[in-house]
């Protein structure tokens, strides 16, 4: 019986020893979710560099990548995935083209979840991480919840030869926090995410709401704080580029160096030292996601508002703290620590002890001086307006353009004339073969859309930022089979849906009909914008700062009132945060 303990401790020493030995890291990269409508040429960038950087740094049974429909280098592709637009002679022109990576599987739930249970979290749960980065579209839930969802490949084979669109491949936060939840074990992970609505998936490791024993701040726990059994949370941490009610910038189709904005570039760019778009050096690579994170928000000027895990552990906090100010029975010191509180968001930066306050206070502090530089008009909001002011210049504005009006609503006046006094003339002209320059596939497909246009359909005037013809398009074109595109004719028809509306103007402002000559020169549309950039706004400093200015003051409270249990688990989200990348390692597979 006496050798039992020592053989115990032993047993568990060797346990512990083999077990670290068995896990190790996995790196995921997951992008190009929708359909190839909205699967744009930005997200390829992000996806192909990442991927090429991590199989160059780690074994390849370490690496994970999903994107679009799964097309894999050294196989015939399935489908064009990626939407690229194309500037030629003054037009952009629609095209696709398939998304081939190195071991590439499709983006959709039963791939990316079957993996995640099968051979990536085993390959973690001993102890190892996972970081992960997702580069794809995110919505929230359309049925009144708030919970953020990342948009899944929704392409689907229909035999024998047809496709249809999935719109139920999306991805919950609840859902990803359970399989992480059951087979994490020891491991943890660290994510990257750039889509819209990210800042949802920072639950995945911290409560939506605190609820915390607050007896200790009062001595009376208020109906609405009643403490709530909930299970432990996995071990998950990171980095997003928006928070989960708004949209965030990127997904471009036609990104350019001139053009293209957003976290969605600035943290692959930085993370790997590359220009996404020739793949060539411009700076050493950084250690980690956190690094990335700050020099992507320094160069951020878009609708982004990018936020940490700990951060938004913290803004639950402030969130908590200023419903607790409306309380009266507060002990003497939490009143203090509430008012101070107050008066830090009011007045600017709270100040508090310790490194690691310091460091993220150090942080805020260089993020708000590099919105001032980036639009002088915002310096005095920034850096010295109160909260009133703050919440005013934050206005209700949402950031991206709204997705498309419905078909019915009702037409404007320039579309009723387009439809009364123009369109009647030009299906005359078009069938009687008349119209100069008009022929082949453009042909074809102008006779296309006129008879979609006798159904009902408007595929002249976009009532919002997407172009009405778009998945015309792209299956008239030929364009969604590799194997069995026409190089020629997609050209062909893709310069006839860029030009098209232009055409039919001058045509019809030649006629010797007054009124559809009249019609033609007001149906004369904009040339499209090449412009770059916009300033960073008022509304997006505003909510940026008031962020940074809440999260502070929240960390400075609980140090205040002395709540170690909020503090250490804080830490050890920052902890998470901050874990570098492993160091490359050349061995074979395992």
């Amino acid at each position: 019986m006496k050798f039992r303990a020592p053989f115990a401790r032993w047993f568990a020493l060797l346990f512990l020893l083999t077990a670290s030995a068995w896990a190790r890291d996995a790196f995921v990269v997951f992008s190009g979710g929708g359909t190839p409508l909205t699967n744009n040429y930005s997200q390829y960038l992000q996806a192909r560099a990442l991927s090429a950087f991590l199989l160059a740094r780690y074994p390849a049974d370490s690496v994970w990548v999903f994107f679009g429909a799964g097309n894999r280098e050294g196989q015939p592709p399935v489908f064009s995935d990626v939407r690229q637009q194309v500037k030629q002679d003054g037009l952009i022109l629609e095209s696709w083209l398939p998304g081939v990576l190195p071991r590439n599987r499709p983006a959709d739930k039963a791939s990316f979840l079957g993996a995640l249970r099968d051979e990536v979290l085993p390959a973690v749960r001993d102890g190892g991480t996972l970081y992960l980065f997702v580069g794809d579209h995110g919505t929230q839930q359309k049925d009144g919840a708030r919970e953020s969802l990342v948009t899944l490949w929704q392409m689907k084979p229909t035999p024998p030869r047809g496709w249809r669109t999935d719109t139920a491949e999306e991805l919950s936060v609840s859902e990803l926090q359970a399989v992480l939840a059951a087979g994490l074990g020891r491991g943890r992970v660290v994510f990257c995410m750039t889509q819209c609505h990210s800042g949802g998936f920072h639950h995945l490791g911290v409560p939506r709401e605190m609820q915390p024993d607050l007896a200790w701040f009062s001595g009376v726990v208020p109906d609405w704080a009643a403490p709530v059994e909930a299970a432990p949370l996995p071990r998950v941490a990171g980095f997003t580029a928006t928070d989960e009610d708004s949209l965030a910038a990127g997904c471009d189709p036609d990104p350019d160096p001139d053009k293209w904005a957003g976290y969605e570039r600035y943290v692959p760019e930085a993370l790997l030292g590359l220009d996404l778009f020739s793949g060539a050096r411009t700076r050493p690579e950084l250690p980690s996601f956190a690094a990335a994170h700050r020099e992507a928000v320094l160069a951020d000027q878009t609708i982004d508002k990018p936020r940490r895990t700990s951060e938004q552990y913290l803004e639950r906090w402030a969130a908590l703290i200023e419903r607790l100010a409306a309380e009266q029975s507060l002990t003497p010191a939490v009143r203090a620590a509430a008012d101070a509180y107050a008066r830090a968001v009011d007045a600017g930066l709270a100040d508090g002890p310790g490194a690691e306050f310091a460091a993220r206070r150090a942080e805020f502090a260089a993020f708000i001086q590099r919105m001032g530089e980036q639009n002088s008009s915002l310096v005095a909001l920034v850096g010295h307006g109160n909260r009133a002011a703050l919440e005013g210049a934050r206005g209700t504005g949402s950031g991206r353009p709204s997705a498309p009006v419905a078909s019915s609503q009702p037409a404007s006046p320039l579309a009723q004339e387009w439809k009364n006094v123009v369109r009647p003339a030009w299906k005359a002209a078009v069938a009687a073969g008349t119209v100069a320059g008009l022929k082949g596939p453009a042909l074809a497909f102008e006779k296309y859309l006129l008879a979609q246009e006798d159904r009902g359909r408007d595929v002249m005037f976009p009532r919002g930022w997407q172009n009405p013809m778009l998945n015309d398009i792209f299956w008239q074109s030929g364009s969604a089979i590799p194997a069995e595109k026409d190089p020629a004719k997609a050209e062909a028809v893709a310069r006839w849906a860029a030009e098209r509306r232009a055409t039919i103007a001058a045509w019809a402002s030649a006629s010797p009909d007054a009124a559809i000559k009249a019609a033609g020169a007001r149906l004369k549309p904009r040339g499209p914008h090449f412009g770059g950039p916009r300033p960073l706004s008022a509304q997006i400093a505003a909510e940026r700062t008031l962020f940074y200015r809440r999260t502070l003051a929240a960390w400075a409270f609980l140090q205040a009132v002395g709540h170690e249990e909020a503090l250490g688990e804080l830490h050890r989200l920052i902890a998470l945060e901050n874990l570098a990348l492993p160091p490359a390692r050349a061995a074979a597979s395992r």
